[in-house]
């Protein structure tokens, strides 16, 4: 009768005799191997040079990071020519390796049956992809010197007057040639063809110098012989552990016995379960980088009651309203979504947008785009407050901030934590509505008109957003009741969440 795990043992001890027994066979093969190749690269008139065998290992090496590099660059530039075309970037990719693997199999063919019979050829044809390739990094350094030349233009297009009101930055700008943006892209254009004809020459002799270095027969029995002598020392390392697991084996077999009858055999961690969740992740996180990406929302109210016209002979406050709000819109940052929506009796349910949009993104001095998106919202809103005057009954400026508040936060993506949201007011700040008339109320004080917003829940939440009040005019008004009004307002943005930037009574503003 066997002992308690002695027929596993004898089990393990046969598959250790299997595979000595395969190894002793493999290990003789491999020596006869070797001395075959030793024989035919050593044993003859002119034996191989071990220096030369190892410097050809090297240029190998090097050959496939050349090949590498250059064919990244010629698939690089077809695919990024069928995506411009508007193929999706799957097809792009699909038909952009398609053409470099047609490339590369020409140039091969060619190297193959003409050039390495004619060195002229093949040098004449080196010669033409390096003129192609530096022709095209002399065209991109030209792109560079264009770049540094328009950002040298708009840092010295700065103006230093407040009220330059002579200079209409709505206005299409003169161009007696073409604008600097577009003779970059014509030169990066043509640099990248010239780059990718030169990839595409360079690229099939690579290949054709890396295959006659890989097909050479001293070179490939020379990496075989070496080959072989490392799986023969691992073999013969294997067989050596086998012998010595033989004979420490015979002597804790007893022990090792008793330890299997005792110690539990661990559960290994379910890890391909994971995998699931993994993929739901990496779905849910996933984006469309194609998309347009909005980080920033803007909201732009301007006063059309009453009080602004009396602030002011001849609407003067006023205009100065709209000229600083174009200006704002002149300058708005890129990747924004912009409203504008004036402050009227009532300003939450009756009122229109008075423009809306969005501007692009900008890459480096690439702005043209951007300054195009600008120039029509400024036009857009100087035609549509063409016909606009202060003659509103009242002010409401509460249901001002909980119409952009809906607007603002009227997508799915516009309550993102990333996303930025300013408001900007153009108004005298005296709010005169039928549930909060200010004039009545300034005697109070600005606690007790605080009290009164709470109790008839008029706080606007606005957690997170910047608020800039412009144009807070105190004509009209007492050094006392100015004080309270302003007072009154920073105390509501700050029950409402809301930064407040500015409390200004000067119409002129910038952005930071």
């Amino acid at each position: 009768m066997l002992p308690v795990g002695g027929h596993s043992g004898w089990k393990s001890g046969s598959r250790i005799s299997e595979e000595l027994s395969h190894l002793s066979s493999a290990i003789q093969q491999s020596k006869a191997r070797a001395h075959a190749l030793f024989s035919h690269l050593y044993d003859r008139h002119e034996p191989v040079s071990d220096a030369k065998m190892l410097g050809l290992a090297i240029t190998a090496c090097i050959l496939i990071v050349m090949i590498l590099v250059a064919a990244v660059a010629s698939g690089g530039g077809h695919t990024m020519t069928f995506y411009l075309f508007g193929s999706g970037l799957p097809v792009s990719l699909l038909l952009g390796a398609t053409l470099t693997g047609i490339a590369t199999s020409s140039g091969y063919q060619a190297y193959e049956k003409i050039l390495v019979h004619h060195k002229a050829a093949e040098g004449i044809i080196a010669l033409a992809a390096c003129a192609l390739c530096f022709w095209g990094l002399f065209q991109m350094a030209q792109a560079r010197g264009t770049m540094v030349e328009k950002l040298a233009t708009l840092a010295s297009a700065k103006s230093f007057v407040d009220d330059n009101v002579a200079e209409d930055d709505s206005a299409e700008p003169l161009r007696t040639d073409e604008s600097a943006e577009q003779r970059v892209r014509g030169l990066l254009g043509s640099a990248m063809v010239k780059i990718m004809l030169a990839a595409d020459f360079i690229l099939g002799i690579l290949v054709g110098l890396f295959v006659k270095i890989r097909t050479n027969h001293d070179f490939v029995s020379w990496q075989e012989m070496k080959r072989t002598a490392k799986n023969l020392r691992s073999l013969e390392q294997r067989s050596i552990e086998l012998l010595s697991s033989i004979e420490i084996a015979k002597k804790r077999c007893m022990a090792g016995i008793l330890r299997a009858k005792h110690v539990q055999r661990k559960k290994c961690v379910p890890y391909h379960q994971a995998l699931p969740f993994v993929l739901i992740v990496l779905s849910l996180a996933s984006s469309h980088v194609l998309a347009q990406t909005i980080n920033h929302h803007e909201g732009i109210l301007i006063d059309v009651s009453g009080s602004i016209g009396k602030s002011g002979g001849n609407d003067e406050l006023f205009r100065e309203y709209l000229f600083w709000v174009k200006k704002l819109l002149l300058t708005e940052p890129p990747n924004s979504r912009v409203w504008v929506s004036v402050i009227t009796t009532e300003s939450f349910g009756s009122v229109r947008s008075l423009v809306k949009g969005w501007t692009p993104d900008a890459q480096g001095v690439f702005t043209d785009d951007l300054d195009h998106a600008r120039r029509q919202l400024a036009a857009n809103f100087e035609a549509k407050s063409a016909g606009l005057t202060p003659t509103a009954a009242g002010t409401d400026i509460i249901g001002g901030l909980w119409q952009l508040k809906a607007l603002l936060e009227s997508g799915s993506m516009s309550t993102s934590n990333t996303v930025s949201k300013t408001i900007w007011i153009f108004s005298d700040m005296m709010n005169e509505s039928a549930n909060f008339n200010m004039p009545a109320l300034l005697p109070a004080g600005p606690e007790k008109m605080i009290e009164q917003v709470k109790a008839n829940d008029l706080i606007v939440p606005l957690a997170g957003y910047r608020i800039y009040v412009i144009g807070a005019s105190p004509a009209g008004l007492r050094p006392k009741a100015w004080s309270v009004l302003r007072t009154f307002w920073t105390l509501y943005f700050r029950k409402a969440g809301a930064d407040l930037v500015s409390y200004s009574a000067e119409c002129a503003t910038q952005r930071e």
